[in-house]
């Protein structure tokens, strides 16, 4: 009878540590902690980034190493995006571990290849920088 009640409690304690992890919580060693925001919207016939709204953007951020970018030529860049390193973010809180390098930081439906964009990972740091895109829907 013991045994099932120690059984028990470790079952329940169990339960309660998985059900109170959270991956916001995740400590980050070498990589990145940033707010991504997105926006979209009409870039005639002048694109006035003080006038665009953004807001904080739900779904994939891709890590494209810079290196391979700019070696890709007539490649694609479709097929490149697809298999680099991706996270998954809600209301814009991105934050991953990286390997160290060189990346160009893309969401899943826009371009945007800008020194903004691009950061350098460091071994035994973690970047915090801010990001926003905006995808053009007229030109």
């Amino acid at each position: 009878m013991k045994t099932k009640k120690i059984s028990f409690f470790l079952l329940v304690f169990c339960l309660l540590a998985i059900v109170g992890c959270n991956t916001d919580d995740i400590v980050v060693t070498t990589g990145i902690i940033a707010k991504v925001e997105y926006g979209q919207g009409d870039c005639m016939p002048n694109p006035n980034s003080k006038l665009r709204e953004y807001k904080s953007y739900n779904g994939k951020v891709f890590f494209i190493v810079k290196e391979d970018f700019d070696n890709l030529g007539d490649g694609d860049y479709n097929k490149l995006k697809s298999n680099s390193i991706s996270v998954t973010i809600k209301n814009g809180n991105l934050s991953a571990e990286l390997p160290v390098g060189t990346y160009l930081i893309e969401v899943e439906d826009v371009y945007q290849y800008s020194a903004e964009n691009t950061i350098i990972i460091k071994s035994g740091e973690v970047i915090r920088k801010d990001f926003s895109f905006f995808k053009c829907t007229s030109y």
